[in-house]
């Protein structure tokens, strides 16, 4: 049996962990760099009212902690599927590789280029594929080329937490400048690249819808704090007959990104030509 196994930043809620089948390995965070915490299903963290998250830090799903469940899949006689978060975020692509060539042959492992919503899309393609019965290589490499047609688009209020947590990158001098503005970004090839900048809410909200790209029949559209957007953002997107699935971010990525956020992810629909190879 194919066991499909991810971290705790595809912001999973107990009802995907058993409709998907799924294995979770934690992301860890802290407070005050004294209390230590492991995240958990998404529906459990809601911040608390003007919550100081400057006070937490993060740290990637361990190795130690993939390894320990591969091995006990092995010892079952079963095989497993790892998806993580984007290796150009985090280094828990890494710890799973390394834990994955540990436990030997039966256990692969897939850089997301992604996360959150993203991740979420190709967890559900790869039960899909396991389920029709896919071989493990064979569901390896579909997950790879899928990857490529992941989109992510999402906006934050501040740019101090991202800039705080190293992952900015060559956008440093094209956005700090422009801080009256409110910043759209977007993962590209697993890496948080500038998208645009917006004025106000509105042409934010506007923005993103007009980011949408290859013509997906769905959009993850995530958020924590202003719900008030996500539905907005949801009510545009239904508009255009797309069907639209709401779900929070959880700790690790709101402590990265500040609060409020707001996010849509999708998977761009493939040519014809391309379906078929």
């Amino acid at each position: 049996m194919i066991y499909l196994v991810t971290d705790s930043t595809a912001c999973l809620s107990r009802q995907d962990v058993r409709e998907l089948g799924l294995l979770v390995v934690p992301c860890h965070y802290f407070r005050d760099g004294r209390e230590a915490f492991q995240e958990g299903f998404v529906e459990d963290w809601r911040p608390e009212p003007d919550a100081d998250l400057s006070r937490y830090t993060t740290a990637q799903a361990p190795s130690p902690a993939f390894l320990e469940l591969f091995q006990r899949l092995k010892r079952q006689g079963h095989q497993a599927l790892c998806l993580t978060l984007s290796s150009r975020l985090s280094g828990t692509y890494a710890n799973a590789l390394k834990a994955a060539e540990e436990a030997g042959e039966g256990f692969m492992v897939v850089d997301s280029r992604s996360t959150a919503g993203a991740m979420y899309l190709l967890l559900r393609e790869a039960r899909g594929m396991i389920d029709r019965g896919d071989t493990l290589a064979a569901c390896f490499e579909r997950l790879k080329a899928l990857r490529r047609n992941t989109r992510t688009i999402f906006t934050i209020q501040d740019m101090d937490p991202l800039r705080r947590s190293g992952r900015l990158g060559f956008m440093r001098s094209s956005v700090s400048t422009l801080l009256n503005l409110r910043p759209l970004l977007a993962l590209q090839d697993g890496s948080v690249v500038s998208h645009s900048l917006a004025r106000g809410r509105q042409d934010q909200l506007r923005q993103m819808v007009l980011g949408l790209s290859g013509k997906p029949k769905e959009v993850v559209v995530q958020y924590q704090g202003g719900e008030d957007a996500a539905e907005e953002l949801a009510r545009r997107l239904k508009e255009k007959g797309i069907e639209v699935v709401m779900r929070p971010i959880g700790v690790i990525l709101s402590i990265h990104l500040g609060l409020p956020l707001l996010s849509m992810a999708w998977i761009e629909a493939e040519e014809p030509a391309r379906a078929a190879l």
